[in-house]
């Protein structure tokens, strides 16, 4: 394991000075997965805790565009007042971003991005089997919208992003939030 992180930092060097840089991303969304809601008597509460992490990378492209490929992990639950236990998943989410560096020559570098996200839910337990709360796609596409601020330091890039994602259609029936924003921090090699 040791020596698998070793060889890890040792390629994370040496992408530094390459236009490629990967590394890790968190944040904390507005948003839960699902919406508070009540359908036909039945109450759906939303009970995911409220974080976003996984891995980044991006390409650095000519005139201060940027391509950024994310794989994110979310954890989503929710109670359905007639059910004894909650439906949970994990939420997978893989955004393409491109994005528009405004300077790439100072200490601080804001940017701005448009691009489209991929949902997939995961390891499913307690599923409703129908209707409101079931599965409606487990693969929904949404535009995405982002901004934010790089800042460049000694061996690494720090990154602050502001995230809004609307999603075309449900992964979870009439449960489902299709607006999604959220507030990254990314570290890239």
């Amino acid at each position: 394991m040791r020596k698998l992180i070793v060889a890890g930092l040792l390629v994370a060097a040496a992408a530094c000075a390459q236009n490629i840089s990967v590394g890790g991303i968190a944040g904390v969304p507005f948003t839960n997965v699902e919406a508070t809601t009540t359908i036909s008597g039945i109450t759906y509460l939303p009970e995911s805790p409220n974080f976003t992490l996984g891995g980044t990378f991006q390409l650095n492209l000519p005139v201060h565009l940027r391509l950024e490929v994310d794989a994110l992990v979310r954890p989503a639950s929710f109670k359905v007042s007639n059910l004894l236990s909650n439906t949970s998943a994990t939420e997978w989410r893989f955004p393409v971003i491109a994005q528009y560096r405004l300077s790439t020559k100072k200490t601080i570098t804001p940017f701005v991005g448009v691009g489209a996200s991929f949902e997939h839910l995961y390891q499913i337990k307690n599923a409703v089997t129908s209707g409101p709360g079931s599965i409606a796609s487990n693969s929904p596409g949404g535009l995405l919208l982002d901004g934010g601020l790089d800042f460049k330091l000694k061996l690494f890039r720090l990154s602050t992003e502001l995230r809004y994602t609307r999603q075309v259609n449900a992964a979870i029936l009439d449960v489902s939030q299709l607006n999604q924003a959220e507030v990254l921090v990314g570290v890239h090699f």
